[in-house]
């Protein structure tokens, strides 16, 4: 810490090998293949800790996260996003190297690919269960069998089965009500599978949001799922419902630069481009990190709760208690948990553990 002068995402190292396990062993105990999505760490040092796990396929968001993943050694990877079908020639690159899964949401993608791809890729169609995001109704069986039929048409496409993120899970504020939202995917799925039993087609299910993976205790029909965020969990995650702040791994070391006793009010160096101005509500009031001290459990919030109320580019403001405001002094760290990993990591690019090592992400 005493060699931290700029904003820097500490990782503590420990409590995320401690996620990556618990998930893991959850994927197990319910009989579930596990593909976890890497756009969270974006880390070759953290995929290893995966592999550790038994992790053997994997989940990105883009082609050029799979080709990073795949110069790095692992050979089964699922881009969860729509294919674009400009990407025809990187995809092919791809497909040539590793087993390669993709996205087909439309006949007419399944037809435009049938005419570019030179060697085989597997195809999962997304399902809409409710994040009103991409993908088809479940219910939408004329337009799924429709893509089915073009995509087992086709020379080089596979269809493998079903993909859906239920993002609307994000909503929630509960345990109670994140399992309310993954009771209605499961019944979704199963109506779905129920639809198409009069059919020859043999498929598999994969969904993909850490709060329904977390606290979810029921999963058929579902085959596979594909977690990101659970790596590091995150302000966001813990009001959701789907963890507890002694599960977030990793947290924003920022200098201390300017302090206003009028108002109890701390600056820090860090701001939007550190953190992204992803923001959660609490007490009607929008906040975008927390401030938390280091303990052997983890970060620990201080107490009164004090919270980084405001963001420009790079400046934060902490509003905090007068007893708070007088434990820092200019020139002092402050540690503060993000509202949203996934972008803090992605903006700044590298981590550092808590012992001092350095991790760099995909650039």
């Amino acid at each position: 810490m005493k060699d931290i002068i700029s904003p820097t995402l500490l990782l503590n190292e420990n409590i995320c090998k401690i996620n990556i396990h618990s998930m893991a062993n959850n994927a197990k105990k319910h009989d579930l293949a596990f593909k976890p999505h890497m756009k969270t760490h974006q880390s070759t040092a953290i995929g290893h800790w995966l592999k550790d796990a038994g992790v053997e396929a994997i989940t990105v968001s883009s082609v050029k996260m799979a080709r990073y993943f795949a110069d790095h050694g692992w050979a089964n990877i699922t881009i969860a996003f729509p294919c674009n079908i400009r990407d025809h020639e990187k995809l092919n690159e791809l497909a040539a190297d590793i087993s390669l899964t993709i996205l087909v949401n439309k006949t007419e993608v399944a037809e435009a690919l049938d005419q570019k791809l030179q060697h085989s890729v597997n195809a999962y169609i997304e399902i809409d269960s409710g994040s009103a995001r991409s993908g088809l109704p479940s219910d939408d069986i004329r337009e799924i069998t429709s893509v089915v039929g073009a995509i087992n048409t086709s020379k080089n496409i596979n269809w493998i089965g079903f993909y859906s993120h239920p993002g609307h899970s994000y909503g929630c504020r509960s345990k109670q009500q994140i399992k309310a939202v993954h009771h209605a995917v499961i019944r979704q799925f199963k109506q779905l599978k129920n639809k198409l039993s009069s059919t020859d087609y043999d498929f598999e299910v994969c969904i993909g949001d850490t709060p329904c993976c977390s606290v979810g205790e029921s999963f058929e029909p579902v085959d596979a799922i594909s977690p990101g965020n659970f790596v590091f969990y995150d302000l966001m995650q813990q009001q959701i419902g789907s963890c507890q702040y002694s599960d977030i791994a990793v947290a924003m070391a920022c200098p201390v630069v300017d302090k206003y006793e009028s108002h109890n009010q701390i600056i820090i160096h860090g701001g939007a481009i550190h953190f992204s101005k992803e923001s959660i509500d609490i007490e009607s009031k929008t906040h975008f990190g927390l401030v938390a001290n280091a303990s052997d459990n983890g970060w620990n919030p201080v107490k009164p709760y004090s919270y980084v109320t405001k963001l420009s580019q790079e400046h934060g403001v902490i509003s905090c208690s007068e007893e708070v405001f007088q434990n820092y002094r200019i020139g002092d760290l402050i540690t503060v948990l993000p509202v949203h990993s996934c972008l803090t990591a992605n903006l700044m690019g590298q981590l550092q553990s808590i012992e001092g090592e350095n991790i760099q992400l995909m650039k």
